[in-house]
């Protein structure tokens, strides 16, 4: 259609819509006919009735609710019991199938993310309801957390919040503005009654997610939260890294040499940080990132053996005293960010979260098939950290290999079991030692 009838260009809004800029005038009404005939011409774009979601436990890996299940349940009930008015436009409804917020639900009117949690002892797809969050030209203002609700209550608690917000209004007064004046604990008693669920023979339907037909279950989810965490965590810090970059060419351009060499440091170090996540590693001090990541990463040739010059560089010298000092810099820590990503490349088309060079030590092969037992104590060791070190722990270990692992109690003896199992090996127990938990696994 874009071909036919505009530039040949589709442009991704965002707010998670597709634009065809450049329309031809003479070309509307074709276009209009096209967009009918797959469901895509109605009015209301980035209106209260365009609401986002993400693709949730469907497609991806780490969705806990199907969250584009919720929104065509919010959309059938907003056209069946809403009168929608002028006024309500503004109103922004998003949706994600977990807290990671790819549907953008953390600066929604009305935003909704998965859970789970067990009601009347059956586990059961929820949804955090976060009010109030908007974006203005100068300022973002998230959400606030108001209440869980099961997942088949949310389009009541949408209808709900709207309704109140339509019937008391002031004036002009915006969604955000209303639930500001009103507060948390207001809405909160709003949504109360929708917490709970009839008993399961009186409503099975109840307790299922939508789309589905059977038993809500978190078994079958992707990699799990510590692995998911590790991803992200390499992912943000290649962003910050190439920041750094753009914000180090704009000083260089300005011939500011000293912000130059500051801001090319600064990608060096956010590149450094993201690979010694794979080695579950983090440092607050920068010089010794920097110095670990050398022995790790640039010695073992994961990148290029010329970037020890540049840290050995750094060591030399605090600053960049002079425009060419600054220019090499940046010009290197530039080099090193596209190697760190290309790295970040091979280990998502690898599907792993370590990357290895060269062949098995000769030596090591009398020792390889010996199956052995290990523990390793990581009480105290946050999440993904305490992943990534059973993982580099395993990973010195011979298949059918038992290793114990002390973790802590929440998150960590939550998330660490899944991750493992979902990298293929065996969880032989998982038990509660005087307030902590010992993992037992068994290598695949």
């Amino acid at each position: 259609m874009a071909e036919s009838f505009a530039a040949g260009k589709l442009v991704a809004t965002v707010n998670q819509n597709l634009m065809i800029p450049w329309v031809k005038e003479n070309a509307f009404g074709n276009l209009f006919s096209e967009l009918k005939k797959i469901g895509l011409h109605k009015a209301g774009t980035e209106e209260i009735r365009d609401i986002t979601c993400c693709p949730g436990s469907e497609t991806c890996n780490l969705g806990i609710t199907a969250s584009r299940g919720l929104v065509d349940s919010l959309n059938t009930e907003m056209e069946k019991e809403l009168e929608i008015s002028k006024d309500m436009d503004h109103i922004s409804i998003k949706a994600s199938g977990c807290p990671n917020s790819c549907g953008q639900h953390h600066i929604a009117s009305i935003g909704f993310h998965g859970g789970a949690k067990k009601l009347n002892g059956i586990l059961t797809p929820h949804y955090e309801v976060l009010l109030g969050g908007r974006v203005t030209e100068d300022k973002a203002i998230f959400g606030t957390s108001v209440i869980k609700i099961p997942a088949k209550n949310a389009p009541e608690a949408m209808k709900l919040s709207i309704k109140d917000y339509k019937d008391n209004k002031q004036g002009e007064e915006s969604f955000g503005e209303y639930f500001d004046k009103k507060g948390k604990a207001y809405f909160r008693e709003l949504l109360d009654s929708l917490k709970t669920l009839p008993d399961i023979e009186q409503s099975p339907e109840s307790y299922i997610d939508y789309g589905s037909t059977q038993k809500f279950s978190l078994e079958d989810r992707g990699q799990g939260e510590c692995a998911g965490a590790v991803t992200d965590m390499i992912t943000d810090r290649i962003a910050e890294a190439e920041r750094a970059q753009f914000q180090g060419k704009l000083s260089l351009e300005k011939k500011a040499v000293k912000e130059t060499g500051d801001h090319a440091r600064r990608s060096v170090i956010a590149s450094a940080r993201a690979l010694l996540v794979t080695e579950g590693m983090d440092f607050n001090d920068d010089w010794e990132c920097l110095k670990k990541f050398q022995s790790l990463v640039i010695d073992m040739e994961i990148v290029s053996a010329q970037f020890a010059k540049l840290i050995d560089n750094f060591e030399e010298n605090a600053e960049a005293s002079d425009e060419k000092t600054a220019e090499w810099w940046l010009s290197e820590s530039g080099q090193l960010l596209e190697e760190c990503k290309a790295v970040q490349e091979k280990m998502q088309s690898d599907k792993s979260l370590r990357i290895r060079v060269g062949g098995d030590d000769p030596k090591d092969k009398s020792t390889a098939s010996a199956k052995t037992s290990s523990s390793i104590d990581l009480l105290g060791v946050k999440c993904p950290f305490n992943y990534v070190k059973t993982k580099i722990k395993l990973e010195t270990m011979a298949s059918g290999s038992v290793l114990e692992v002390l973790l802590d109690d929440g998150e960590p003896s939550e998330n660490v079991p899944k991750s493992i199992k979902n990298d293929g090996h065996k969880v032989i127990s998982l038990v509660e030692e005087q307030g902590h938990y010992k993992l037992t696994i068994e290598k695949a």
